[in-house]
């Protein structure tokens, strides 16, 4: 049957939007019989994408749920990038009428998010995790309250460290973020025995104290060009180890995410752009 569908992206990071509510299209996505999430991510033989945001009717007074997939078919708890790329279809499709704050419900928790007159969307992402069993990671807690270690990859050693912001994240440093062996690293640390389900991987590069660069290896997906919630993990570590302020540009290589983080015991908050590409439908 055809199904309608919309594609967004959110600095590069894209996703196929499907309104699940009243159909099966939920079920058909979690059973992903004969690999249809694959399919349809795939950039020659189907519409192409990073991943699949269903949208869903909430069961905790939440505007609606979102669902995500990524491109391999896997399920991850949250997403930065596409609860914007949420937020902007709902709102471009006039079923916002309040933009001060409309509530989302994910796996990862009640997201809370705003619209700005610009367009921007402000997302509350929720207080970060650094916990080292509930990231989880076999990582130990340094003496800034960070998971941290060095992990071998071939003859080099990683000095990495790990947060969560309701998905797991390994943030490494670099002087250069273009002349890393960023493939190597980012397949065999995604799936580093560290992290008992595997991670997303972050290799950071220091501007100043306001300004960062980071290129992403993001679990179940491999290189993106953003991570929202990888974002909002890098400069949690980057602001606990006194590299930046509470208040830093993140440059990804699809663009800027401003990411703020005003007290160490309360949330951190996400600010971006998110665009519709185009829409369609498929056969399914």
């Amino acid at each position: 049957m055809k199904n309608k569908f919309s594609k967004y992206q959110g600095l590069g990071n894209d996703f196929i939007i499907f309104d699940a509510r009243g159909n099966n299209l939920d079920n058909l996505f979690s059973d992903n019989n004969g690999n249809v999430i694959k399919h349809l991510c795939n950039r020659n033989f189907g519409i192409g994408a990073d991943g699949i945001i269903l949208i869903l009717n909430s069961s905790n007074e939440c505007f609606v749920r979102m669902k995500i997939f990524n491109s391999d078919g896997s399920e991850p708890e949250m997403c930065g990038n596409g609860i914007r790329c949420l937020i902007a279809f709902l709102n471009e499709n006039n079923e916002i009428k309040h933009k001060s704050e409309i509530l989302i419900e994910t796996k990862a928790g009640i997201i809370s998010t705003s619209i700005n007159l610009d367009k921007d969307i402000n997302v509350n992402m929720g207080e970060p995790v650094l916990s080292p069993k509930d990231i989880p990671t076999k990582l130990l807690l340094n003496d800034f309250s960070v998971p941290n270690g060095v992990i071998k990859i071939n003859e080099t050693e990683l000095n990495v460290f790990a947060a969560s912001m309701g998905n797991p994240h390994m943030i490494v440093f670099v002087n250069n973020i273009e002349e890393i062996p960023f493939e190597v690293w980012g397949r065999q640390l995604e799936k580093h025995n560290s992290f008992p389900n595997d991670t997303n991987v972050h290799f950071v590069e220091l501007i100043d104290q306001s300004n960062i660069k980071v290129k992403v290896w993001e679990r179940g997906c491999g290189p993106t060009l953003a991570c929202g919630t990888g974002a909002c993990a890098c400069l949690v570590v980057t602001s606990k180890l006194g590299k930046t302020f509470d208040r830093a540009n993140v440059y990804l290589p699809g663009g800027k995410l401003e990411i703020t983080w005003p007290n160490q015991l309360g949330p951190v908050y996400m600010q971006g752009p998110a665009l519709k590409i185009f829409s369609g439908e498929v056969d399914i």
